[in-house]
């Protein structure tokens, strides 16, 4: 799994990825840790993704799932992965308050 090998400490535009799960491809991004101190990143993945990896009567579909997961650190709606770094932070603050 290779999006789990990305690290980026300093970013002036949004630094979205691709990540191939079970033959489709997903949106996540990498932006600031604005949720607690420190220069590193975090890792943002798609609603869709998340539906994706995870059913609520059976939980994770499979290993593979269950992997990608534990490396993001929040899902959030699909559409706000193409706003600008500064509005897709404050989607992501607002979604996770």
């Amino acid at each position: 799994m290779e999006y789990n090998r990305y690290l980026c400490t300093s970013m002036a535009s949004l630094d979205t990825i691709s990540i191939s799960y079970r033959g489709k491809e997903y949106s996540a991004a990498f932006i600031p840790n604005v949720f607690n101190t420190g220069n590193q990143t975090i890792l943002i993945g798609s609603y869709s993704l998340n539906i994706a990896l995870y059913n609520d009567d059976k939980g994770y579909v499979d290993e593979e799932a269950r992997e990608i997961d534990e490396q993001i650190y929040a899902f959030i709606d699909d559409d706000f992965f193409t706003s600008s770094l500064e509005e897709f932070i404050e989607n992501a603050k607002a979604s996770l308050d």
